[in-house]
């Protein structure tokens, strides 16, 4: 019988802090975890708001190739049919999409992303991707984004003004900046992409939001940069791009290296970090003194099913989201993932 993926998370249900994870927003990210194999994902992450004052955590499922064949219906496990309804039926046609336009088929699925807001109690997926449009020999070039994958996603065509909008981002871009990615929030009511700007240097920030006629609280986006950049390694702008390019915007400092070689004890800089967003009265001390106490490994039992396999906890990133006419917010992304216990051995 296939080990669905909520096992990994009973497995450290005792080791979330309410702090970090309220009960319901467990139990909700459980049900999801139920209905995709443990093979499906490579990663499970939580997504807390760092302020004072209980609030939902999310969740976030960063998919392998056998996770993206599952969702194509290229798989030899059947859907269940909670992943029948039309949201998923667009997801699903995305997966087919995604593996047609690369050989080898999903060599890249670890680029996706499906997301889950915790909030309402019905299980609608967001998706969101990378997206490379000076990778020539992935067949996924600008009219396959605008005039294809995006109407699909969100279920109606895209007008005019959103795909000019969107192109003006692109087109925009500081010299060099080619990595992206896409966010399609389909649980959501607001036809909008949130578009992820990576790569891009915090001295060029705040000239490409002006080229672009961003609307938004510039002055607060260069005092949060001031204060980030030093930090780290890149900063990412994540921007949400619709009808208008909406006055909000989150920014995300971030390291070259992959997650489980950057975790606290490898990377001094997240001290510095979390160090930064406390002055600033974004971060409450409790939740960044949990978050750092959730960094750690299992190992399975011996002569169990899973004995060779190991259960990494570790921090994934920060982000800052500035809104004109609303306070600050902050979050953290951290979660889970299964390693063979050799390969785990520098990052446990």
């Amino acid at each position: 019988m296939e080990i669905k993926l909520d096992t990994s998370l009973e497995r450290v249900e005792s080791l979330l802090p309410p702090l970090l994870m309220p009960p319901v927003s467990f139990s909700r990210i459980k049900r999801a975890a139920r209905l995709l194999p443990r093979s499906a994902a490579d990663f499970l992450g939580f997504e807390c708001r760092l302020a004072e004052g209980d609030s939902h955590t999310d969740c976030a499922l960063n998919l392998t190739a056998d996770g993206a064949r599952y969702l194509a219906g290229r798989h030899g496990t059947p859907l269940p049919d909670e992943l029948r309804t039309e949201s998923w039926q667009r997801v699903q046609r995305f997966y087919q999409e995604w593996g047609d336009t690369r050989d080898p088929a999903y060599v890249d699925a670890g680029a996706t992303w499906l997301e889950f807001d915790t909030a309402a109690e019905e299980l609608r997926p967001n998706l969101l991707f990378g997206y490379w449009p000076g990778k020539k020999e992935i067949r996924r070039p600008l009219p396959w984004l605008v005039e294809s994958i995006i109407p699909m996603l969100l279920g109606t065509p895209i007008s005019q003004a959103f795909q000019s909008h969107l192109l003006r981002c692109f087109e925009a871009c500081p010299p060099g900046t080619d990595d992206f990615q896409i966010g399609l929030m389909i649980a959501r009511r607001i036809q909008a992409v949130r578009l992820c700007v990576f790569d891009i240097r915090p001295d060029a920030a705040p000239a490409y939001l002006e080229r672009l006629g961003w609307k938004g609280p510039l002055d607060e986006v260069r005092r949060t940069l001031e204060a980030l950049a030093p930090h780290a390694d890149f900063m990412g702008l994540h921007l949400d791009v619709g009808e208008q390019l909406y006055p909000q915007i989150g920014i995300e400092p971030g390291f070259i290296a992959g997650p489980w070689a950057r975790q606290p004890h490898l990377e001094p800089r997240w001290h510095r970090q979390f160090e930064q967003l406390v002055n600033l009265g974004l971060c409450m001390p409790t939740k960044r003194d949990a978050l750092m106490g959730w960094i750690g490994h299992q190992r399975y039992p011996r002569d169990s099913r899973d004995e060779g396999l190991v259960l990494l906890r570790g921090l994934s990133h920060l982000k800052v989201i500035l809104r004109a006419g609303t306070p600050p917010q902050a979050k953290a992304y951290f979660g889970i993932a299964h390693r063979p216990l050799k390969a785990a051995a520098g990052a446990a």
